[in-house]
């Protein structure tokens, strides 16, 4: 029998798999050293070189490419940034440029500009799952400049083609476009146009809207329920389109029947919509599997004081069995508080973000992990939590997986340590073992592990420093 000859050891870059994937960490330039190394190598770090073009940087350099570089390679790019002009459009304009997944445009006035557009997204609409679409805002910076102003109306037409067959209502991502992510900022659109937007793009999962004017509502024509999307981001206003013409005009989460998570930018009430609880609605009753919501108000102008209020309707009024909170510290109160256990036979996430402004005192904290007894992730960071509190009010949730907070007198990395030391040793023993120690910071040590000890399901722990995996308990 013949042995096979011994080969030379062969390093991780002699393998084709490793070189393909490492190619997209490195920089333009390196890979461009790479692929004068062989004709293997050339071929494995060709496709970064090309995969981004991002006009903001590459404008000038791209334009001078010969039209035989981009037959060899044109169908390289994969993603297309700060589209803002004709002459990137113009570049762009080639037969083998018929792959780009990611598009970032920006709309101008020019007609011609626009119309290159759209034979450029006709041309990638099979290839092409993320979109972002904006123009400049407009100057005063209003709703009513935005919607006197030519420039923000968007063309859905031109800027998403429909498919051959409009009237089939089957129409899935292989037959229209295969769009996935969609953003849209200051454009306007009518509600007519929204809905064949949706239509058009039947695997749309995900929609970001940034003082997007969605407006001149008819009743006659209804509106398109059947998208398949999952996620939303917009301000509480933009739900409703900001239509300043016809307070009658429903909300936009009607499209939405699939929606599971809402991320609301902007805690804003709806000017239009006067008194203020005429329109206050049930989104879970049109989006029943809208469970995840977050309120992120770092861009917000309006005071606390209105946030905490708003939010607080929305949890008591407009969400039914949410799964998922997340909120920042600065909105918590006690009416936020309640609206919150007012989901608790379903809620299993709740989140508090943010640095807390002030030392407000907030001794209904408690009510919280007591009554919400199915939590499993409860982050509190910016909140120091008594043990005294939480023994005279014990945590109901039992279940819980992940905890983030501070306990009072805990303060120092050396008792954090120690606290979660002996968490360790009570995982690892069939019983916890407690502390002997006299002093009151031996005190807090025993009855922080104690409690902690208590949820057997606990994995994740931060108590101020860094995060921490807790062991199994043994079987």
């Amino acid at each position: 029998m013949q042995l096979p000859s011994n080969n030379p050891s062969t390093g991780p870059l002699d393998l084709p798999e490793i070189r393909s994937r490492i190619a997209y960490y490195l920089t333009r330039r390196d890979c461009l050293s790479c692929m004068r190394v062989s004709h293997d190598w050339f071929l494995d770090f060709v496709r970064p070189v090309w995969h981004t073009i991002d006009f903001s940087k590459d404008a000038t350099a791209f334009s001078k490419v010969p039209l035989a570089t981009l037959d060899n390679y044109g169908g390289f790019i994969s993603e297309v940034l700060n589209i803002t002009k004709l002459e990137n459009v113009r570049t762009l304009q080639h037969a083998k440029v018929d792959s780009i997944k990611s598009m970032r445009i920006l709309l101008s006035g020019s007609w011609l500009y626009r119309s290159m557009l759209s034979d450029l997204l006709r041309r990638s609409h099979s290839s092409i799952t993320s979109l972002s679409v904006r123009c400049n805002p407009p100057e005063p910076n209003t709703f009513r400049a935005q919607e006197n102003g030519a420039v923000h109306y968007m063309s859905v037409n031109d800027m998403f083609p429909p498919p051959p067959t409009l009237s089939d209502t089957t129409l899935t991502a292989s037959k229209g476009h295969c769009l996935r992510t969609l953003s849209l900022a200051y454009v306007c659109l009518t509600w007519e146009g929204f809905s064949s937007m949706l239509q058009y793009a039947p695997a749309l999962d995900e929609l970001s809207l940034d003082h997007v004017l969605v407006i001149f509502y008819q009743p006659s024509i209804p509106l398109y329920t059947g998208s398949k999307l999952r996620f939303f981001s917009s301000s509480f206003a933009q739900a409703w389109g900001h239509d300043t013409l016809d307070p009658r005009a429903p909300h936009l989460l009607e499209h939405f029947p699939r929606l599971e998570e809402w991320h609301i930018t902007a805690l804003d009430r709806p000017g239009v919509r006067k008194p203020p609880f005429s329109y206050l609605v049930n989104f879970s009753a049109c989006c029943p599997l809208l469970k995840t919501i977050t309120f992120n108000s770092n861009n917000d102008t309006s005071n606390n004081s209105d946030k905490t209020e708003l939010i607080s309707e929305l949890l008591f009024v407009y969400f039914k069995d949410l799964e998922s909170c997340k909120l920042s510290a600065n909105n918590m109160a006690l009416s936020t508080a309640f609206g919150l256990t007012g989901h608790q036979e379903t809620i299993t996430s709740i989140v508090i973000t943010d640095k807390l402004q002030g030392t407000q005192s907030m001794p209904w904290l408690y009510l919280i992990p007591k009554l919400c007894k199915r939590l499993q992730v409860l982050s509190l960071e910016s909140f120091v939590v008594d043990m005294e509190s939480i023994e005279n009010h014990p945590w109901g949730c039992m279940e819980l997986k992940e905890l983030r907070t501070r306990f009072k007198d805990l303060d120092t990395p050396q008792d954090i340590d120690s606290c979660l030391k002996e968490i360790y040793r009570g995982r690892r023993s069939s019983a916890a073992s407690i502390l002997n120690l006299t002093n009151d910071k031996g005190a807090v040590l025993e009855r922080v592990s104690g409690h902690l000890l208590q949820f057997k399901y606990l994995r994740t722990v931060w108590l101020g420093t860094e995060v921490k995996y807790l062991p199994l308990r043994p079987i």
